[in-house]
């Protein structure tokens, strides 16, 4: 009974996830035919598509642990892994790419500053992953750090979901709460089934909710305006 309510636990967080990338990326995205919207570029539209065949797949590795199909979970890991390196590869050129586009960005940033947020996010998802795929014969660390890695991206979703509320001067407290939230309950399920606090969650959660304000501080950093404008000539 503990194994079940273990890994229906996994689901039900990837489920979680899954929705509020769904909700947040809907009226630029999922349902943009509803709504009045620009057209996508050819990256964008890539990004997209890469993004949410990730997260269809993250909840079908999910489930495939919850009906104790491992055997499929295992298979399905090799194409996952390459395809988190294209979500990874995509990712960063789609970020870079948006330097050139003229919308407003949050907290008065310019986009070359606000360059450091997405990156920031892209440059953990890639750790997280990494060291899951490391780890994955070591199930108990292998599925926190993927879960980790969902909630260090959830950073995009949200702020299409603040832009379309007009709600961008709440930016950084929703971005630093939202992750905070999701690690809360990854601590909370550890500690009310194990009684224990589990390290994976507790450093890896730390550091995505500190990233938030230390990646605002990094972007508006004359470091950071430098080494951006360096790379982008």
């Amino acid at each position: 009974m503990a194994a079940v309510a273990r890994n229906r636990f996994y689901l039900t967080i990837a489920l979680t996830l899954a929705i509020v990338v769904f909700v947040g990326f809907s009226p630029t995205y999922y349902l943009r035919a509803f709504f009045d919207q620009p057209p996508l570029t050819r990256l964008v539209h890539l990004h997209g598509l890469v993004f949410s065949a990730w997260l269809l797949l993250f909840v079908a590795q999910t489930r495939f642990i919850a009906v104790h199909n491992v055997r499929a979970h295992m298979k399905l890991g090799i194409a996952g892994a390459v395809l988190a390196i294209i979500v990874v590869i995509v990712g960063v050129a789609t970020a870079i790419a948006s330097l050139s586009s003229p919308r407003p960005h949050s907290l008065g940033m310019t986009s070359q500053q606000f360059l450091a947020i997405p990156l920031t996010g892209i440059t953990l998802f890639a750790g997280f992953v990494a060291t899951a795929i490391a780890l994955r014969r070591r199930a108990a660390l292998h599925k926190r750090f993927m879960v980790l890695a969902m909630i260090a991206v959830l950073g995009p979703p949200i702020a299409r979901l603040l832009a379309f509320t007009h709600t961008r001067e709440l930016f950084l407290i929703v971005q630093t709460a939202v992750p905070a939230i999701f690690v809360i309950w990854c601590l909370l399920n550890d500690w009310i089934r194990y009684r224990i606090v589990h390290p994976v969650f507790a450093l890896g959660g730390m550091l995505i909710v500190l990233s938030w304000p230390l990646r605002v501080m990094l972007g508006k950093s004359d470091l950071w305006v430098s080494i951006v404008q360096s790379m982008t000539g």
